[in-house]
């Protein structure tokens, strides 16, 4: 059987997770083409991505032994799950690989706009800094703030840890509310959209894209903020409407926003740049060692498993058996 993995991998982790099978890697950091990689997949039974490349019915289409598809990501907004569904393919991510990594940079990013980390730092580098000027950089301190995470899965509990921590409270904003032993570890209280909006001096983004959260954050929902609140956005860029962001910003509807992802990435809006009370960094949330080779092994290993004819540990959605789905 043949595995496709669109940008390398450890060569490590493929001869520990994958002997015995054929593996076609991409380069590593770039990546195959996409005439390559459309090439390599009509011969795949496994394709391991990064989340980046788009798996749609055209790539699947030019598969048709494809078995499994493994995200190297949490999220799966790449991936067209109905399609994939249909045809009986399992489809799996790596939920937990990045969530403590991810967690750290929204904290990294909540100081670096309320203490206004990002500001001192530029002008230090512009050579501004001639003397003491007490007050010119004086934030807001974390403890005794109210942090209010939108969406509470892996990552937004273990941000909740972290900025208890500091002293901060912790409300939350789900689909589904938590179980009381879970509200209870990470203390936090559930508490409605607009309630958590409006009493939160930091709100958090922690939801998968989807078309219900598309903008999910736009004019009315700045609007309802404090004028002293900070937006933290480590989720997805197009979960914010940028363009209402970037007005609200400008206006002082809110103190700041720190953000590690975009709504056309890597694409950045001269507008947004030029903003002082923004902190930016280029979608490296759960960017560490650790995280990444853990992510690479989790995702061989639901490979691994399904090729063998187990379920993967982390599946999307169940495969259908293939017979009824071609019949």
């Amino acid at each position: 059987m043949t595995v496709v993995i669109t940008r390398a991998v450890p060569d490590d982790l493929v001869a520990a997770e994958l002997a015995g099978f054929e593996v076609l890697q991409g380069p590593a950091g770039v990546g195959f083409s996409e005439d390559a990689l459309h090439a390599a997949v009509q011969g795949a039974d496994a394709l391991v991505t990064w989340g980046f490349a788009r798996v749609d019915e055209g790539l699947l289409d030019l598969a048709p032994r494809l078995k499994i598809v493994a995200n190297i990501a949490a999220g799966t907004d790449n991936l067209d799950v109905p399609e994939l569904r249909r045809r009986g393919i399992w489809a799996t991510n790596v939920p937990d690989a990045f969530a403590v990594s991810t967690a750290e940079v929204a904290m990294a990013l909540m100081l670096s706009v309320m203490r206004r980390i990002s500001e001192g730092e530029r002008f230090i580098r512009d050579g501004r800094w001639h003397a003491s000027e007490p007050g010119r950089f004086d934030g807001a301190t974390l403890q005794g703030k109210r942090l209010g995470l939108v969406g509470f899965g892996r990552i937004a509990r273990e941000v909740a840890v972290r900025a208890a921590a500091f002293g901060m409270e912790i409300g939350y904003h789900a689909r589904h509310r938590a179980a009381p032993e879970v509200e209870t570890a990470a203390r936090a209280s559930h508490r409605p959209l607009s309630a958590l909006l409006a009493e939160s001096d930091v709100i958090s983004l922690h939801v998968p894209l989807t078309a219900e959260t598309r903008h999910l954050i736009g004019a009315a929902q700045l609007a309802a903020m404090k004028a002293t609140a900070v937006l933290v956005n480590t989720a997805r860029g197009q979960v914010v409407d940028e363009p209402a962001l970037i007005a609200a910003l400008e206006a002082g509807t809110i103190a700041g926003a720190g953000l590690d992802v975009f709504h056309d990435e890597p694409s950045v809006p001269d507008s947004l740049m030029r903003l002082p009370n923004v902190a930016v960094t280029p979608h490296l949330g759960g960017a560490t060692r650790e995280a990444r080779r853990d992510a690479q092994r989790h995702a061989l290993q639901n490979v691994r498993l399904v090729l063998t004819g187990e379920p993967p540990l982390s599946p999307l959605l169940a495969a259908v058996d293939r017979a009824e789905s071609e019949d």
